[in-house]
């Protein structure tokens, strides 16, 4: 027989070494395949296009849209964030300039055009 109180410190390990154990299998595979994931999505896409026209490969159009979309939004967040701050601010701050969207409209463009150019 075990004490109560080492059976709860048993559980309690047990129970986060899983959530660790799950949140690192989830997160960093997820995130280092994306841009893998959307580049495969555009072959796929362009063969569909191919094979049954525009009408057909919407699905496939579906996959790619959103793959390029999440894959900008990582690469592209910390000038999103600071774009977000001078709007929550209404640009009165002083670090909040004309160059603060340009930086974020132009990695946007850049890496979403790296993506679909890239096949």
């Amino acid at each position: 027989l075990k004490p109560v109180w080492l059976k709860c410190r048993t559980a309690q390990a047990t129970r986060s070494t899983r959530q660790e154990a799950g949140t690192l299998e989830r997160h960093p595979i997820k995130r280092m395949t994306s841009v893998v994931d959307t580049k495969v999505a555009i072959r796929t896409y362009k063969a569909a296009l191919k094979e049954k026209g525009a009408e057909a490969s919407a699905a496939e159009r579906k996959v790619v849209v959103n793959g390029v979309s999440k894959a900008v939004k990582s690469e592209c967040a910390p000038y999103v964030e600071d774009f977000f701050g001078c709007f929550q601010h209404r640009f009165a701050l002083n670090s909040c300039t004309d160059a603060t969207v340009g930086k974020m409209l132009k990695c946007q463009e850049q890496f979403s055009a790296q993506l679909l150019a890239s096949h």
